[in-house]
């Protein structure tokens, strides 16, 4: 089963523009909950959540928790954003398997992705961009990044996965529902994200892993 994750997450207005202003969280809100994270309909996991947006950008924090033999594995990261240009991110993991870190740091279109395991340091430079985001495997808040550049036209739109740096492709699009909207990633990456009227996460499925997690009841 995949590893534990808390991840923060800090994007500025210079990436998030083009969906942001016009989506749901464009307002400053904070949602909180719980996901109860699927497997063909057998709960695996839980993930809890926080994401904050202001005028200067959004945080945004998730905790997920997977069962899993013992020791439990874990996984912390943290990302900043203060532009589209520039960031940094942070992924560690412990536990159940042996200890790495990951940090992904973006200047100027350049996107540098350095893992660090024990006895063994490898650094990677992919191409960056304004529209690039950074997910984990397994870890759905984050997705909330590509909501929030979703348009009803479609963006295209480039993640690059950690803790493997792994790059894709896809597009975002923005629908209405009678509960609020729904965003549809296809291409490299596969996904649906269901906002209700409030811009609140209701649920985010990831069919190449799966997995499906559902907002749980108040």
């Amino acid at each position: 089963m995949r590893p534990s994750f808390h991840v923060i997450i800090r994007l500025g207005l210079g990436l998030l523009a083009p969906g942001l202003t016009a989506g749901p969280m464009a307002a400053q809100a904070t949602d909180t909950g719980t996901l109860l994270v699927r497997a063909r309909d057998r709960d695996v996991g839980t993930e809890t959540f926080s994401v904050t947006t202001t005028a200067k950008g959004i945080k945004l924090t998730s905790h997920v928790v997977y069962n899993g033999p013992r020791p439990a594995p874990e996984l912390t990261a943290s990302l900043d954003r203060a532009s589209g240009e520039e960031f940094a991110f942070q992924l560690e993991s412990r536990g159940a398997v042996s200890g790495r870190q990951t940090y992904a740091v973006q200047k100027r279109n350049r996107l540098t992705v350095r893992r660090v395991a024990r006895g063994a340091d490898q650094a990677t430079e992919l191409p960056g961009g304004a529209t690039l985001i950074i997910l984990a495997d397994s870890v759905f808040a984050p997705y909330l990044q590509a909501a929030a550049l979703a348009t009803e036209a479609g963006s295209a739109l480039t993640a690059v996965v950690l803790p493997e740096a792994r790059r894709v492709v896809f597009t975002a699009r923005r629908s209405p529902t009678a509960t609020g909207s729904l965003i549809r990633l296809t291409g490299e990456v596969e996904a649906e994200i269901h906002l209700g009227t409030n811009g609140e996460l209701l649920s985010i499925s990831v069919p190449s892993l799966g997995l499906e997690a559902v907002r749980a009841p108040n």
